[in-house]
């Protein structure tokens, strides 16, 4: 099975996959990722300066020869404008994707009806943007194509108590880029990974000694969490009707051992791909794509709970924007949804990437630090504070409250909640644009 991946090897297989072309062809961790533009002024300036200061490269290319040279340049997307390409041009774009070309291609155009958009997808189109343009919405699918090399790799939990299967199905993937965790005790190995993990993806075997496939399916399917990440079971089976009867458990799709390489991929990248995006759906935010308050509040209970267990260090934030009415009243809703977007965008930048930061209503925001203290926490909110001082944002300059509290043992939720929204009140009757925190009890660390 070790000769299936190495010759002809991984890559020539992704090149076989339509969809697994959508992706970048040669990664270089520490290089910035290009985004190619066909054609001079396709992509607006105001589109132009999000995507540079989001840390992305953007080349114009003038030619199909322009583009090919750059393809290869650690480059995740090209950028169409449908309205621009004559029929050459774009004749030659849809050879290019017939011919597997490495690049997914986020489409422009004035029309949006079935022709516009059937085209688009010919051209290996990921995403189709109707004029004027969104700028968030384009970044936002440039993100969807970039985190899984610079933010969040996709995870695959494989289940079977085969240890030589798991590690080619482990193998294959990691070949391609996946990153992969291996259960071959599901009895005693199962419950705890998934208490303290979320997998974008489960391959899952249907016949093990002591429990089947189709019981485990039914197990991961009563946590709330796991609702949406999808399932694919493995298995010598090739009975029809067995196949149907394990997919009422709440699987997506069904594999049959020995399993193909390429029909491994095919299976995996298409649906975590999806599945991410009906898991943003529900757990994100629209405006800010932050999580939701019901996600928050998910993710928050999680973190208090393993805080109870293990005794980690845990501290939580209630941020209320000030005078936020007031902004709306003077300037317009759409300049309150900018100033919202902006902190947003300032708390993801300022906290870490296990931090959870979520909008809880309005102008509220609600951030959990695991492992950090008071002190740290605290530090860590000024700083914020200090940066809106030094950058104002435009004549809507804004400042923002908040109630601190370190979770203690013995804490569940509610008091936590009850004693960050006393901190924050404290901090708006103070004279608003201030942290105030709850200390309990003082420690040596602090």
């Amino acid at each position: 099975m070790t000769d299936e991946i190495d010759n002809p090897g991984i890559k020539r297989l992704l090149a076989e996959i339509p969809l697994l072309n959508r992706r970048i062809q040669h990664y270089q961790p520490g290089i910035p990722i290009t985004i190619l533009a066909f054609g001079t002024g396709t992509v607006p300036p105001s589109l132009a300066e999000k995507i540079r200061g989001a840390g992305y490269r953007l080349k114009e290319v003038e030619s199909i020869s322009h583009l090919l040279h750059h393809e290869g340049n650690n480059t995740c997307a090209l950028i169409v404008n449908l309205d621009a390409l004559n029929n050459k041009q774009q004749q030659r774009v849809l050879q290019l994707a017939q011919q597997n070309l490495h690049l997914p291609v986020l489409a422009i155009s004035t029309a949006s009806g079935l022709e516009e958009r059937i085209i688009a997808i010919r051209m290996g189109a990921q995403a189709f943007i109707t004029t004027p343009v969104n700028d968030d919405q384009v970044l936002e699918e440039i993100h969807a194509l970039t985190e899984r090399y610079e933010r969040d790799p996709y995870q695959v939990l494989i289940v079977d108590d085969q240890p030589s299967v798991a590690e080619f199905l482990a193998s294959t993937l990691q070949e391609a880029g996946f990153v992969t965790h291996v259960i071959t005790r599901p009895m005693t190995e199962l419950m705890p990974y998934l208490q303290n993990h979320l997998p974008d993806l489960i391959l899952l075997d249907l016949y093990m000694p002591g429990i089947s496939g189709q019981e485990l399916a039914g197990v991961i399917r009563q946590q709330d969490s796991l609702i949406s990440v999808p399932i694919v079971f493995l298995s010598n089976e090739i009975s029809p009707k067995i196949q149907v009867q394990a997919m009422c458990t709440g699987a997506d799709v069904f594999l049959t051992k020995p399993v193909q390489p390429l029909d491994l991929l095919f299976a995996v990248e298409s649906r975590i791909r999806r599945g991410r995006m009906v898991r943003n759906l529900v757990t994100r935010d629209s405006l800010t794509a932050l999580l939701n308050r019901r996600e928050s509040m998910r993710r928050l209970q999680e973190e208090v709970l393993r805080c109870q267990r293990y005794g980690n260090k845990l501290c939580v934030a209630l941020l209320d924007l000030d005078r936020f009415k007031q902004i709306n009243d003077t300037h317009g809703h759409a300049v309150g949804d900018r100033v919202i977007k902006h902190f947003a965008l300032l708390l993801k930048n300022s906290l870490r990437d296990g931090d959870i930061v979520g909008r809880i209503g309005g102008e509220e925001f609600m951030a959990v630090l695991p492992e950090t203290t008071l002190a740290v926490a605290r530090q860590t909110f000024v700083r914020m504070a200090d940066t809106l001082k030094e950058n104002p944002f435009g004549h809507s300059a804004y400042t923002f409250s908040g109630g601190l509290v370190r979770c203690l043992p013995g804490m569940m939720v509610e008091s936590l909640l009850e004693q960050a929204d006393a901190a924050l009140y404290s901090a708006k009757e103070a004279g608003r644009d201030q942290i105030v925190c709850v200390e309990p009890s003082a420690s040596p660390e602090e």
